[in-house]
């Protein structure tokens, strides 16, 4: 089959399917299909009958239950032998879910799972099956409601079939990637190990061998490194006299206090008490079953091209199951009692006695209850260490007190964190919750995507938890300022932008009228992203300033979902864009030195094409280059840079 099946599987978790059509066809002994260009993406699912398939010249020889797969284009061919052969076609397009991130980018180009065939007899056929009739019973149904399930019941079909494959081990033999990192882990914990290296070390992404960790192991590979290393401290600190210093620099912990710190979260005791305990009564070599998060911890270092960590090493931890001693529980009790919502009592405090009317009291006088898009959080008033997670920009415009931030060299908000002092981190792909933990919020206010709960329950457990839509930032800033007792903050804000941005628009439609046409674009070497009105982050060129989308991209996104960001099209239709202006963005938001300077040598090579030069608006001088480090994030920053650019690109600055 030639498929590389990690790519492949990190593909369909990152694609957006539409189901398109589900057509039944039968055909008699004798009976041909010849020569039928596939218009979608399909699999075949033949449920009756003997007979051979081909696909694009390659054949498959039918004896009842057989599924195949075939990209759009391909030339599909079907002779029955028996006395009837049944088959349905499953027709689906696929998209990413999220476009711009450019390592799955050239996954998808270099092993696009949606355009390869592939067949095989499954040894389960029924429970392929009853989904398919699940699947196509509610397909035939009129209401959409109906339609919604059978594209959900599509990705079970997906996942069953995929799932039969590789336990058939059809496709490329998958290495056992866990066995490897978990060898690697317990032979090298005393080095600094991260989940990105892990990943990079056995040739895959660092979410797809945390998702392999967390099926086979139940855990993340972070988890693990943590269990390793504070297993080994527990046997040196009730095994030997080493000092703390000792154990901490042999299990990877450079910061003794730290580790003493990573040591109580994991087993709910200091180091030094923990060996007292174990003098008194036998403990368990390795103290704990399992933990809810723990993060790899990572040797601090300067910041670099590719990761702004500011950061001692660290992780995350939580109580579970723990074997501790009654002093050791109540220990325990007496710390989580008196941790979480930053209310001035504090644990030496001895003026409030434990579970009395008074703590109740003020700690009802400390905190708040907070409405946002993962439901409601209590959350302390007036906090001064807030750790923030895709929302920098807003909490930079509201003046907010940060301990964390998400950014890197070369990001547009970098230097204004820089000189305000603020911690900033960017790991690719993923939240850095060691970070976060090290920071020692007393509220996060994060971005995540309404589905992410997992990441919303981890980063409670670090401290009070926040999410707002960063697309949506006036909206946001409304509700953070309001969290924040910076209403009047929040509202004047978005005055001086609206402000801002109807003198543009005011300047813009008097310089080159109110029916001039933009084309936003994204090109590489390979294809090019054509951005719609509704995508969130070019939206504000179309709809806020006035501009008229191109009459191509206006045609192609009459055939698109409502509500489409746009469409991924070959070079060949570069020529055909008629806009009056060409709006052009290289890279990605969070791209490194290095990628950026990649796809900018890439921008300059799709410039010497003549389907580039054929462009009108490149003949006739109308094309502008926009940073997407900004224009494909949003905020009251970020918008108001795109307003500059398009200004700039008018003459009108």
């Amino acid at each position: 089959m030639g498929m590389n099946w990690d790519e492949h599987l990190l593909l369909w978790n990152e694609a957006n399917v539409k189901l398109l059509d589900i057509r039944h066809q039968s055909l008699a002994q004798g009976d041909e299909l010849r020569s039928y260009k596939l218009p979608s993406n399909a699999f075949l699912w033949v449920t009756y009958g003997r007979g051979r398939v081909m696909l694009d010249g390659v054949g498959y020889a039918i004896d009842g239950f057989h599924l195949l797969h075939g990209g759009k284009g391909m030339n599909l061919d079907i002779i029955s032998s028996g006395d009837r052969l049944e088959y349905d076609l499953i027709m689906y397009k696929a998209l990413l879910a999220v476009p711009g991130n450019r390592y799955v980018d050239r996954l998808l180009k270099r092993s696009n799972p949606f355009q390869i065939q592939y067949g095989f007899t499954p040894h389960a056929p029924l429970a392929l099956h009853s989904k398919f009739e699940i699947m196509e019973q509610s397909w035939r149904k009129l209401t959409l409601l109906d339609k919604l399930y059978a594209k959900a019941v599509l990705y079970r079909f997906v996942h069953e079939c995929l799932g039969q494959m590789a336990r058939q081990e059809l496709g490329v033999k998958r290495v056992d990637l866990v066995s490897r990192a978990t060898h690697y882990i317990e032979t090298s914990y005393s080095e600094a190990i991260t989940v990105q290296g892990l990943a990079e070390l056995f040739g895959c992404s660092s979410s797809y061998l945390s998702r392999l960790f967390k099926k086979q192991l139940g855990i993340t590979p972070n988890e693990y490194l943590i269990q390793v290393r504070i297993g080994h401290a527990s046997r040196l600190l009730t095994e030997t006299k080493a000092s703390l210093q000792e154990i901490s620099s042999s299990i990877g912990y450079l910061d003794v206090y730290y580790f003493s710190r990573v040591f109580k979260k994991q087993t709910g005791v200091p180091p030094l008490r923990y060996r007292s305990l174990a003098a008194q009564k036998p403990v368990q070599k390795n103290p704990f079953n399992s933990s809810e998060q723990a993060i790899v911890p990572r040797k601090a270092h300067s910041y670099n091209d590719n990761y702004s960590h500011y950061e001692k090493e660290g992780d995350l931890t939580m109580y579970k199951d723990l074997k501790l001693s009654a002093g050791a529980v109540m220990l325990l009790c007496m710390t989580l009692l008196f941790s979480g919502c930053g209310a001035s009592t504090g644990f030496n405090d001895s003026s409030v006695a434990v579970g009395s009317p008074a703590t109740a009291a003020q700690e009802q006088q400390h905190t708040k209850k907070v409405n946002h898009m993962m439901g409601e959080s209590e959350i302390p008033v007036n906090p001064q260490r807030i750790a923030v997670n895709g929302l920098e920009d807003i909490m930079l415009a509201l003046d907010a007190p940060m301990v964390h931030a998400q950014s890197m060299k070369g990001q547009y908000l970098y230097e204004t964190l820089q000189a305000k002092k603020v911690p900033s981190v960017y790991t690719p792909g993923s939240l850095n919750f060691e970070s976060i933990l090290n920071s020692k919020p007393d509220l996060i206010i994060a971005n995540l995507l309404a589905s992410d709960t997992e990441s919303y329950k981890q980063l409670s457990k670090i401290a009070p938890t926040i999410v707002y839509d960063r697309s949506d930032w006036k909206a946001s800033i409304a509700a953070i300022g309001k969290a924040l007792d910076l209403e009047e903050k929040a509202q004047s804000v978005i005055q001086d932008y609206e402000e801002k941005l109807l003198k543009a628009k005011e300047a813009i439609v008097a310089k080159i009228g109110a029916d001039r046409t933009l084309a936003f674009i994204r090109p590489s070497q390979h294809d090019v992203q054509l951005f719609f009105p509704a995508f969130s982050y070019t939206s504000i060129a179309y709809k806020d300033l006035g501009l008229t989308l191109e009459p191509m991209l206006a045609s192609l996104q009459d055939k698109e979902e409502e509500g489409a960001w746009g469409i991924e099209a070959s070079l060949e239709t570069l020529p055909d864009l008629t806009a009056d202006y060409l709006f052009v963005t290289v890279g990605g938001s969070f791209d490194s030195e290095v990628e950026a300077q990649a796809a900018l040598k890439e921008m300059n090579a799709v410039e010497e094409l003549n389907a580039w030069k054929s462009i009108p608006a490149v003949k006739q001088g109308h094309v502008y280059k926009m940073s997407s480090r900004h224009w494909m994030l949003n905020g009251p920053t970020a918008d108001s840079m795109k307003i500059d650019d398009v200004l700039a690109a008018f003459d009108l600055q």
